[in-house]
């Protein structure tokens, strides 16, 4: 697969072609972006069995794919913790989709609150996944969700950011007030343009590329 380095609004493009034009749905790009990046992860801790994994999910679709890696990883017998922002009923459909799979497997699932940040203990061998904000962020990010990655960044040795590290502008590489400090970011397709400029190099640690079924249509015309 050709690395290609894309704005937020031509990877938004193609994703709606990849719907519309060639019938592959976002529920399938879902699931493989987050077996993809348990794939990956595997890969690059290689002892992920003998770690603790805490799973942090936005409302939106980059939630949805937390939500799927997290089904990987308890399937594959790792100790995971899955926390969710906001409101079940505000959920995107598919992320909807892959939360109740999650519930009708038992995964240790529950709603994130500050109040109980002080109870999350993060050791120095567990691995915290964020996969809070994808590139569509707008605005700063405050309240509950500021108070959560800060407290991410403060207390985690090693974190993994699906698609781009939540708070960082997926085009200009500033940050939306407050931005995970990455130390794995597994990007879904393409890279982002703000990968490579402003905060970005501070914010992303190393970057993986991953192929989740984007037609090859898009890779070639690019050539």
């Amino acid at each position: 697969m050709k690395k290609l380095i894309l704005t937020k609004e031509e990877i938004t493009k193609i994703e709606k072609e990849t719907r519309e034009r060639f019938g592959i749905s976002d529920l399938i790009l879902m699931e493989n972006a987050g077996r993809e990046s348990f794939y990956i992860i595997k890969k690059e801790l290689k002892s992920v069995k003998n770690r603790k994994f805490f799973v942090f999910c936005g409302k939106g679709n980059n939630g949805g794919d937390g939500f799927v890696l997290s089904r990987y990883l308890f399937n594959y017998g790792v100790n995971v913790k899955v926390f969710y922002f906001g409101e079940i009923s505000n959920f995107t459909e598919i992320s909807l989709v892959n939360f109740d799979i999650l519930n009708k497997l038992k995964v240790d699932i529950d709603r994130i609150n500050v109040l109980k940040l002080k109870d999350i203990n993060i050791g120095s061998s567990d691995v915290v996944v964020d996969a809070i904000l994808g590139i569509g962020i707008k605005g700063v990010i405050e309240g509950e969700m500021k108070t959560v990655i800060e407290f991410i960044n403060k207390n985690s040795n090693f974190i993994v950011s699906i698609d781009i590290p939540s708070g960082l502008d997926a085009d200009t590489g500033e940050i939306h007030g407050v931005c995970i400090k990455s130390n794995l970011t597994i990007s879904m397709g393409f890279l982002k343009k703000g990968f490579f400029i402003g905060k970005g190099p501070e914010y992303t640690g190393k970057i993986k590329l991953v192929d989740i079924g984007f037609p090859r249509y898009y890779y070639e015309k690019n050539n």
